[in-house]
């Protein structure tokens, strides 16, 4: 908490600058902005806060649309009504994985995984193939097998979401060992919000075109992002379906970008968001104006634009807003962007970044 104090009493420190037309950016003078503070975030250095980065692409908006979301399903965004498992599937059968083992540990370290009861040589598990610990979200890349009860990772147990080394393995802990069943994608990581709307994520192991449900029941969907045992892509689209009365997508991955692009964001019950950034661009060669908004609130309820610019391919057709002082959202509220078009067929680039501090 001090340390962020510190870095709004920089912020207040030194002078603004910023135009006012279509395509306003922000600038500092006399002062850059604390990118050592934001890196100590970045590495978890900073206890109490992370940092959470959100961007994507609406690659079809028309002018019938109106003011639609920055996602890259399309269309306006509709979150679930309720939280819900998920239906995970990809439109092609090559995204799959195979469960070679399967149990609890018994012992291990960061860099090791042990259980007495195991018989991974005889199950097929070699170097390159995947150690999830589906107790504490993490997953590593076996580089050897040791026994049959004994695997070494490379590096070790990596938090999926910031990609740093994360929770040794330890007994007691629920691991699965996965490898390619095919030649596209096998894992994919799920990071979003529960009942509680306090953080939930797992990993699926897909099964091409077969639906695989979530463990979870997610009321918000962040982020989804392709994990292989080899130097593998997510070969068809892989989606997140919330099956309520008319199935909902609430995630998905298109061939190609093995991630989920999607400007928007739930701030956990339990953390502060502070919006530090956002930013716009066109993108595709349209000639267009489009007006682009920040919106905070309630997806689907009462919410209220936090900021709005225009931009257009004939003068600005970007901007990046540094906040001066953060734009502050309680635990709860959803943060996303939105842009509308003069023109059909017009395509939105756009993200925000945000400091979340604990509550």
């Amino acid at each position: 908490m001090k340390a962020f104090k510190l870095v709004l009493a920089v912020w207040l420190g030194v002078f603004w600058s910023g135009t006012a037309a279509g395509g306003s950016t922000g600038q500092m003078i006399g002062a850059p902005p604390p990118s050592d503070f934001f890196f100590s975030v970045a590495m978890g250095e900073i206890p109490g806060h992370t940092l959470m980065e959100k961007f994507g692409e609406n690659p079809d908006i028309d002018t019938a649309d109106g003011f639609v979301t920055i996602w890259d399903a399309g269309g306006d965004y509709a979150a679930p009504t309720i939280p819900r498992v998920h239906d995970v599937v990809s439109t092609l059968a090559a995204d799959a994985g195979t469960v070679l083992e399967s149990g609890t540990a018994t012992g291990g370290s960061l860099t090791t995984l042990e259980d007495t009861g195991a018989t991974f040589i005889a199950s097929g598990v070699v170097a390159g193939d995947r150690i999830i610990n589906d107790t504490n979200v993490t997953i590593a890349t076996v580089t050897n097998v040791d026994s049959e009860t004994v695997l070494t990772a490379f590096v070790g147990m990596i938090d999926a979401g910031s990609g740093l080394n994360s929770t040794p393995n330890a007994s007691g802990d629920s691991y699965r060992i996965v490898t390619d069943a095919s030649t596209g994608a096998s894992i994919l990581h799920i990071n979003g919000l529960g009942a509680a709307h306090t953080k939930l994520e797992e990993f699926v192991v897909l099964n091409g075109v077969g639906v695989v449900a979530t463990a979870g029941t997610y009321s918000h969907i962040h982020r989804m992002r392709i994990f292989t045992a080899g130097n593998k892509e997510a070969l068809g689209t892989i989606t997140a379906d919330s099956p309520e009365t008319v199935p909902t997508t609430t995630a998905q991955i298109i061939n190609g970008n093995n991630q989920t692009l999607m400007t928007l964001f739930s701030c956990p019950l339990d953390k502060i968001c502070h919006i530090v950034q956002w930013w716009a661009a066109m993108a595709k060669k349209q000639t267009a104006v489009s007006v682009v908004r920040l919106r905070g609130g309630t997806l689907g309820g009462t919410s209220y634009v936090l900021q709005t610019r225009a931009i257009d391919n004939g003068g600005d057709s970007a901007f990046n807003y540094i906040y001066p002082v953060p734009e502050t959202l309680p635990g709860g509220a959803d943060v996303w962007i939105e842009a509308d078009t003069d023109t059909n067929d017009v395509g939105i680039s756009a993200g925000f970044t945000l400091i979340l501090m604990d509550n």
